[in-house]
């Protein structure tokens, strides 16, 4: 079959050797045959929790509240006994002040993987599978007499959620996106590109702009170069401030 199509075309085959054939794609490729294959599954083994609980076996006042929990269920809401384990949730409930606390805090701060993060950030990894009363008290407290993390300038920021994307744009010229391409060789003045893209059918229109451009320059050019050809626009998406989008869209109107 595949004889019968290349006889149509004039061509010549080369053979080149392995070491000039740099750009081989995986169609050149001969696949590899095993001879056998070894199958693994793995699980997880939650060693960690057996030291807890050989604790818990010895605190009066983990015992009474599991006592409580599993005589009056529906008294104690959000709690459930598990494994011999309280959860708060989806959360392993602990009492104030076991040592097995102060383990778990220097678990999520001085060691390799801790890393001395800031209290944000080690709050967001214990409250993932932990708590206990005074949760939040107990990881400032302990943050604020390490010397390490004092001395680390970690990010302040709030920790950041869920990615949430744009949605689809169902016709062409109605959400576009707004960049700005600085720093180029100068032009009768101009050093900045306007690039607008439309996000369905990732057509692109460009226009200069000088240095010291202002949002209102910018759209009249916006009008010059994509609105008078495509009406007025949905929505606009840029890398810019908010700032920046609210005075366009007030000098567009």
């Amino acid at each position: 079959m595949y004889l019968a199509r290349l006889m149509g075309y004039d061509y010549c085959i080369q053979y080149r050797y392995g070491n000039t054939n740099l750009v081989a794609d995986a169609l050149s490729r001969r696949s590899e045959k095993t001879e056998g294959t070894m199958l693994l599954l793995s699980v997880p083994c939650l060693a960690f929790l057996e030291e807890p609980k050989k604790q818990l076996t010895q605190e009066a006042t983990f015992i009474e509240f599991r006592q409580n929990i599993r005589a009056h269920p529906e008294t104690f809401h959000g709690y459930s006994v598990s494994n011999r384990l309280i959860l708060h949730g989806n959360c392993i409930w602990l009492p104030q002040g076991i040592p097995f606390i102060q383990t778990l805090l220097t678990e999520c701060r001085s060691t390799l993987t801790g890393g001395h993060m800031g209290v944000p950030k080690i709050l967001a990894r214990l409250t993932k599978n932990l708590y206990w009363p005074g949760l939040r008290k107990d990881v400032k407290q302990f943050v604020a007499t390490c010397v390490n993390c004092q001395q680390t300038k970690y990010e302040t920021k709030k920790v950041v959620g869920l990615l949430c994307p744009l949605p689809v744009s169902c016709r062409p010229w109605e959400d576009l996106s707004l960049d700005f391409t600085t720093g180029l060789p100068p032009f009768h003045g101009n050093t900045t590109i306007l690039v607008v893209v439309d996000q369905f059918s990732k057509g692109v229109h460009l226009g200069m702009l000088l240095t010291q451009h202002s949002t209102y320059s910018a759209v009249i050019l916006f009008m010059d170069i994509a609105g008078k050809l495509h009406g007025m626009p949905r929505s606009l998406v840029s890398d810019r401030d908010p700032l920046f989008i609210s005075n366009f869209w007030q000098n567009l109107f």
